[in-house]
């Protein structure tokens, strides 16, 4: 749509340029005296309207071109993971499974027994700046941590916790440049760490985005899976 709206303008802006030169030339040579065919008044109106309207209707091609990338850019969520939950027996403690998007490849399964009224997933972002968004880059990203969280206080204090890496390398040192740097660079709005939760106390499954603000979680339907052959 933007392409073909700014061929559409350019093209009504040429035209609206032939239209008004012939009319200087024709004024040019009348004041100079040489003799030349006027253009007829109402055929001269119809040109000049019908310039007027292809060069606007293109125009609005343009603008609602650009609302739309704007609008993709900044509501995009691309997904990072799915996160499915089975109670056991024992309380405050539940098998998850998460469930990895990998760009291009199978995905990455991997399960963990987690303590806690919630489950907690972690990760670092590098949020770039808005108009390279409106251009198409999507925010980055990676998930570094899974951790149990209890809901009151006094649990956090007295009950057990677990905390499992989700990086082979969590002190990266790609990462802490980008934490200490990043902000500095044209093109990087900020370099910051993030985490959503959501309850554990439930069979439940959830899908982890990523948006231009960071990860956002929602609940989903579980999807039926063959995790035969997977090593978790």
């Amino acid at each position: 749509m933007i392409v073909a709206g700014a061929v559409g303008v350019l093209i009504g802006l040429a035209l609206l340029l032939v239209f008004l030169y012939r009319r200087i030339l024709f004024a040019a040579r009348k004041i100079g005296g040489k003799k030349t065919a006027a253009p007829k008044l109402l055929e001269s109106l119809r040109n000049l309207l019908l310039i007027l309207v292809l060069t606007s209707a293109f125009g609005m091609l343009l603008f609602a071109g650009f609302f739309f990338q704007a609008y993709r850019a900044f509501t995009l969520e691309e997904p990072v993971a799915e996160v499915v939950i089975e109670r056991g027996e024992k309380p405050d403690l539940s098998r998850i499974t998460i469930i990895q998007d990998e760009q291009g490849r199978a995905p990455r399964i991997r399960q963990f027994d987690v303590a806690g009224d919630q489950w907690v997933l972690e990760g670092d972002i590098v949020k770039w700046r808005n108009w390279l968004n409106f251009l198409g880059l999507h925010t980055r990203y990676r998930l570094t941590r899974l951790t149990g969280r209890y809901i009151r206080t006094s649990d956090e204090i007295a009950k057990p916790r677990t905390i499992y890496p989700l990086v082979q390398h969590e002190d990266s040192a790609f990462w802490r440049f980008l934490y200490r740097y990043g902000p500095k660079m044209p093109t990087v709005s900020t370099v910051y760490g993030n985490a959503v939760f959501q309850s554990a106390d439930e069979n439940a499954a959830f899908r982890v985005y990523v948006g231009t603000s960071g990860f956002v979680v929602r609940r989903v339907e579980p999807q039926k899976r063959d995790l035969s052959g997977f090593t978790f």
